[in-house]
């Protein structure tokens, strides 16, 4: 006998979207030349999805999501909005000219492809410096304690710092499969 619940059958496997993607963030020492490759999974919200739904639609989004930060502490979920995580002092970015687009061209993007969303947010190596970044997520311009967010994550791997010398690039690829 099939268990399944009520509400699984009421909507056919094969319908369902979901939308996952791979966050990549490159550290580069500009003095040397060095270079790390953090990745990690990323979360879209509630919030997110309502965008991508709007962006989908040709309608105006509620919220214009063009701006990352970096923090030091935060709970990634489906319900989560920027009181859930711990902002470091001057990583509030916008995104990268061009983007967000699809099928990225960059190299350092190794996660992207033509059905993939990709935001790019670039730091300079004068931006911030001396942080134990551990989380980030993209947002809406100038935000308050409580703003939306498109997306948020957690660097696996433990904390790392970027220093004066250092730039940061992090790419946030959101990919809709129908699942």
């Amino acid at each position: 006998m099939n268990t399944r619940k009520l509400t699984d059958l009421l909507v056919r496997d094969e319908d369902e979207v979901s939308v996952g993607g791979v966050v990549i963030a490159i550290l580069r020492n500009e003095k040397t030349g060095l270079y790390r490759v953090y990745k990690t999974r990323n979360i879209v919200t509630d919030a997110g999805d309502i965008y991508y739904a709007q962006r989908g639609a040709a309608e105006s989004p509620t919220n214009a999501f063009t701006t990352a930060e970096l923090g030091t502490a935060g709970t990634p979920a489906k319900a989560a909005d920027r009181s859930d995580f711990t902002p470091i002092a001057s990583t509030e970015k916008l995104e990268t000219a061009t983007y967000p687009k699809t099928n990225d061209g960059d190299a350092d993007n190794t996660g992207s492809g033509v059905d993939i969303v990709t935001h790019q947010f670039a730091y300079a190596a004068g931006d911030f410096n001396n942080a134990a970044i551990t989380h980030g997520w993209i947002t809406n311009p100038t935000p308050g304690a409580s703003e939306p967010l498109l997306t948020g994550f957690a660097f696996t791997g433990g904390a790392f710092a970027k220093t004066a010398t250092d730039t940061l690039k992090v790419i946030v690829n959101h990919e809709f499969l129908g699942v």
